[in-house]
């Protein structure tokens, strides 16, 4: 097989479009990446990672409306169209990118995600693997009552885009993800969302200790409940899971019910390398 036949069209956005439109596009069609087009010529790619990690290090006062996404774009990475869904999971790794473009420079034909990779290896006859054979054991994790800024620069010095929500029990009961963080961005973004205060140094739209990522907590923004799998599961099992439920991760059980590690799309992109 060759990535022709699980690749999909891209779904793009106006060059001139801003950081706000990118962010509501993204939050709508449930997708992580757009192709920047201008004028019919594809010019680089944004990402949800993209987004999180330039507004959550970003310190300037411009609202999320006043940043183009011109200024966090990437290239696009362009492949042939007769290579494998496995040299594909490579390259990507390689690269250390979660899409790859089909097509030829400035125009997009089709794109494969580590989603499409994900679908693939579901389908496909391999010999039987586990989940523990590829989860990443360590996790992150930060508490309910956490400030909003404190668990955004955890994310940021881990270069992580999940990180687990504990009580004060310890016991697990949510997740932060790049997604629960832009829907807070939008809601409280707002240049509106600040008139009549006295917050002259508000970056509107930002996670900050200068915003409203210092009055929000975790608690306030996290995904309630744990999407989990067991360790013992067979990882087509895990491939089903995160399509269905349209996350990028899932929180991994052990025998005793308690977080040993996570598995994520990455993780499958990597056992369909090897």
């Amino acid at each position: 097989m060759i990535i022709t036949e699980i690749s999909n069209k891209p779904i793009s956005i106006i060059k001139n479009s801003t950081i706000s439109d990118a962010i509501k596009m993204l939050l709508n069609t449930k997708i992580s990446r757009l192709i920047v087009n201008d004028g019919g010529k594809h010019i680089g790619i944004i990402t949800e990672k993209d987004i999180g990690l330039f507004l959550f290090s970003e310190t300037t006062k411009r609202g999320l409306e006043e940043i183009p996404i011109t200024d966090i774009m990437n290239p696009i990475e362009f492949v042939k169209q007769d290579i494998t869904p496995e040299d594909a999971a490579k390259i990507m790794i390689e690269r250390k990118v979660s899409s790859l473009a089909i097509g030829e420079k400035q125009e997009v034909k089709a794109i494969i995600t580590k989603s499409d990779l994900v679908r693939y290896f579901a389908e496909k006859p391999s010999e039987k693997s586990k989940v523990v054979d590829f989860m990443t054991h360590d996790y992150e994790y930060t508490h309910t009552a956490a400030p909003l800024y404190k668990v955004v620069r955890k994310m940021l010095e881990k270069k992580i885009s999940r990180i687990i929500v504990k009580n004060q029990q310890e016991e697990p009961v949510g997740v932060i993800s790049f997604r629960d963080l832009f829907r807070i961005s939008i809601e409280l973004g707002s240049e509106d969302d600040f008139s009549g205060t006295n917050f002259d140094n508000v970056r509107r739209g930002f996670l900050s200790t200068e915003g409203f990522g210092d009055i929000s907590l975790a608690r306030d923004v996290m995904s309630k409940g744990l999407i989990t799998i067991k360790f013992n599961e067979d990882l087509v099992e895990a491939c089903n899971v995160l399509l269905e439920n349209n996350v990028s991760g899932l929180v991994v059980l052990d025998g005793n019910n308690s977080i040993a590690g996570i598995i994520s799309k990455s993780d499958v992109a990597k056992a369909l390398s090897s």
